[in-house]
């Protein structure tokens, strides 16, 4: 008999909040050609000689600020375990669920291995982003595919689909909302969706993240048309000096004071998991942008993580796969 498993992978993470550690992470992720087109040639000097030494320590500071200490782990490496060990206690039929990272460990050509060494035959690929682009979702499966070349024995693997208008995803969205709203005490004059950025000419060059991102949005709005609160789309963690795809969260949230709009609830569809872009950037970085500007009320709902709510979503879109 096929011997099956599901493999979750997500982004990935620094081992430690140490610099060191995330200087490796770093200089793998922005290594690859997916995330950063420029030659090599002329990227690869200036990532070593002034990005690494003085983005590292900075960087290694924001996560010393989210690392769950407690748990000697990063938020998405915790949150991306346990979304592994929840599935696999719902998942019917004698299926193996691991998971791995696109960058830092376990990496994809660790678990791979891993998996074809237990005697699987049969892998299901689940990237964790739900809007396709090729600098998250096309680099999983580059990696994948770089990994069976040097393999005497590839198992099966079949991919799956990016799950952005997904009815069981914007269900566990929409659900996801109106649970939060019951533990707030005001009414938000904006729900937010901050979706993480890209830069323009990805899009230019034929990538459809912004209009599956678009498609998530106007979804989740629909979904939530009973409720009666405005929802808005902006995109968040620009890095360079390139324009990416607009509007700025940054600019929204600056300016929704001036528009009479002084609270405002933030949610980040495109992130499967809690993580530095949303613990930092959204809920400390961004909440000192609004409410310098003249905000009064400003709340981040957490990632799907490991809810229910996404367990369900996960085995949903699997069952559906195979």
């Amino acid at each position: 008999m096929n011997k099956k498993a599901i493999l979750l992978i997500n982004l990935g993470t620094p081992e430690s909040y140490q610099v060191k550690d995330v200087r490796r992470y770093l200089k793998e992720f922005l290594s690859d050609r997916r995330v950063i087109e420029a030659s090599p040639l002329i990227w690869q000097p200036i990532l070593r000689l002034f990005i690494l030494p003085f983005r590292s320590p900075k960087t290694a500071k924001l996560y010393e600020k989210v690392w769950l200490k407690a748990k000697n782990n990063s938020p998405l490496m915790h949150y991306t375990q346990m979304q592994a060990q929840k599935l696999a206690e719902v998942m019917e039929g004698n299926t193996l669920i691991d998971f791995a990272m696109r960058y830092g460990k376990p990496n994809i050509e660790y678990k791979l291995h891993s998996l074809v060494k237990q005697g699987i035959t049969e892998i299901i690929a689940f990237p964790l982003y739900p809007q396709y682009s090729a600098t998250t979702t096309a680099s999983v499966f580059d990696e994948i595919f770089r990994v069976l070349q040097g393999m005497r024995y590839q198992p099966n693997i079949t991919g799956i689909a990016p799950y952005y208008q997904h009815g069981a995803y914007i269900e566990a969205l929409k659900q996801s909302v109106l649970s939060y709203l019951t533990t707030i005490h005001f009414k938000p004059d904006v729900l937010l969706l901050s979706f993480h950025g890209i830069p323009l000419e990805c899009v230019q060059k034929g990538d459809p993240y912004r209009q599956h991102c678009q498609s998530t949005y106007e979804l989740l709005m629909q979904a939530l048309i009973d409720i009666k609160i405005e929802v808005s789309l902006s995109f968040q963690s620009r890095f360079g000096p390139k324009e990416w795809l607009k509007p700025y969260t940054t600019d929204v949230l600056a300016n929704l004071p001036k528009e009479g709009k002084k609270n405002v609830l933030i949610m980040a569809p495109g992130f499967a998991v809690d993580c530095l872009e949303t613990l930092e950037e959204l809920a400390e970085t961004e909440r000192e942008t609004f409410m310098n500007a003249g905000g009064k009320e400003y709340r981040v709902i957490p990632c799907l993580n490991d809810s229910d709510l996404h367990i369900k979503m996960l085995k949903t879109i699997i069952d559906e796969s195979r």
